[in-house]
């Protein structure tokens, strides 16, 4: 079992989180967006919006258990996690420069499967961080610090991006920086160690990477399902709120970073207020499951809104409610994921594929959103997206109440 760590770590565990968020979720949320509507022709920039987003979290949903696999199997001496942590940072920079660059739209796409594929290396180190060095007794408080990271990630990419929208290279670079800062911090102060495992990196590793057995390991694989389901409706969000405001709420181009900030600056504040306090209330009671049900709801009842807008006021109280409810259900399905891994000398490569009910869904939703969005004879019926994201967050929120050996 793992020892109580200090302030000073939970600290920079964070900051990395939020480092990497803000370098990978700034493209993901609306630069990748903003950019394809510049590059592609008007009329297919749904189409190749759903395309790249697919492919990209294909190769993200493979990569993160094999990469966690390795880092399990890594006997550098700098760390197992840190190694890795370093190398996907410089792995997501090249990403985000051939984005920043690219005229064309195969070579955009190329560009962030790049960006996906390092992101995950240093996201399957930083996930297994958690069951590595964090005791059972304070993983609610980490979790929702750790939850925290992604609204605050958002909340600084749709700021920076007022400011860079109009340079490309400004708009993919910037975000990257803090994370070159934090490699530096983790450098210096995470303590980590080289693998103790004798079997080294092989084909054998990288296929054990998704040698799970949802019938064995029952919570595993709900605690999996929860997220995954819950991610899916959010992400159908993430990928189309762009295009809802221009589309069907009027909005510019240039005025569609002003709209996000707003929006996820919101989020944040409600985030900072409900996450600590939901971690801090899963370590006093030892109770997460009534906690992530009450926030799949939230986050139902915010699709469902977002369905009906058709102006700005009433879709920026959507996505609040939303935010507030995906700000908790983050924090929480990571301590929840942690708490019933099937193999702890494993961590890493389990969390991977917890991280692939993340990953995933970014595929899954462009995949599918055009049987939605053609529904009526159209291109562009986002209520009917909006319905089925409401869904698959409602089958996510009802998927937590088997689980058995987390309260």
């Amino acid at each position: 079992m793992p020892r109580p760590v200090s302030g000073g770590f939970m600290a920079l565990y964070a900051f990395t989180q939020y480092a990497h968020w803000l370098a990978i979720l700034t493209p993901v949320t609306i630069t990748i967006a903003m950019r394809i509507g510049q590059i592609a022709p008007p009329d297919q920039k749904s189409a190749y919006l759903a395309t790249i987003m697919s492919i990209g979290a294909l190769f993200a949903m493979v990569a993160a258990p094999i990469w966690g696999a390795i880092s399990d199997h890594t006997t550098a001496r700098i760390g197992r996690r840190k190694f890795w942590i370093v190398a996907g940072s410089l792995f997501l920079l090249t990403g985000v420069i051939i984005l920043a660059l690219s005229t064309s739209i195969w070579l955009f796409g190329l560009g962030w499967i790049i960006c996906q594929t390092g992101s995950n290396a240093a996201q399957a180190a930083i996930s297994a961080i958690l069951p590595d060095q964090v005791p059972l007794e304070q993983r609610g408080r980490m979790s929702s610090f750790l939850g925290l990271t992604t609204v605050f990630a958002l909340v600084s990419g749709t700021f920076i991006t007022q400011f860079t929208h109009q340079n490309s290279m400004a708009m993919f670079i910037v975000p990257w920086l803090p994370y070159l800062v934090a490699v530096l911090l983790v450098l210096r102060f995470l303590p980590d160690a080289p693998s103790h495992s004798t079997d080294g990196i092989s084909l054998a590793t990288i296929f054990s990477a998704f040698r799970v057995n949802p019938f064995r390991d029952r919570d595993f694989g709900l605690a999996f399902s929860c997220r995954f389901l819950l991610t899916t409706g959010n992400s159908f969000a993430q990928t189309y709120q762009v295009f809802l405001l221009m589309d069907v709420i009027g909005l510019a181009t240039h005025q569609v970073p002003g709209a996000m900030f707003t929006i996820t600056s919101s989020v944040a504040i409600i985030g900072a207020i409900l996450t600590p306090l939901a971690g801090v209330l899963v370590d006093k009671t030892g109770r997460m499951k009534p906690l992530v049900f009450g926030a799949g709801l939230l986050a139902t009842a915010g699709l469902l809104a977002i369905s009906q807008t058709t102006s700005l006021p009433p879709f920026i109280a959507a996505m609040i409610v939303l935010g507030a409810g995906k700000s908790v259900i983050y924090a929480l399905t990571t301590a929840l994921g942690a708490s019933v891994l099937p193999d702890r000398a494993g961590a890493a490569k389990d969390m991977g594929i917890i991280q692939i009910a993340s990953s995933l869904p970014q595929s899954l939703a462009p995949a599918i959103a055009p049987l939605f969005l053609s529904i009526g004879g159209g291109h562009s019926n986002y209520e009917a997206v909006f319905i089925a994201a409401a869904l698959f967050a409602a089958g996510g929120t009802l998927a937590i109440l088997p689980i058995r050996h987390v309260k």
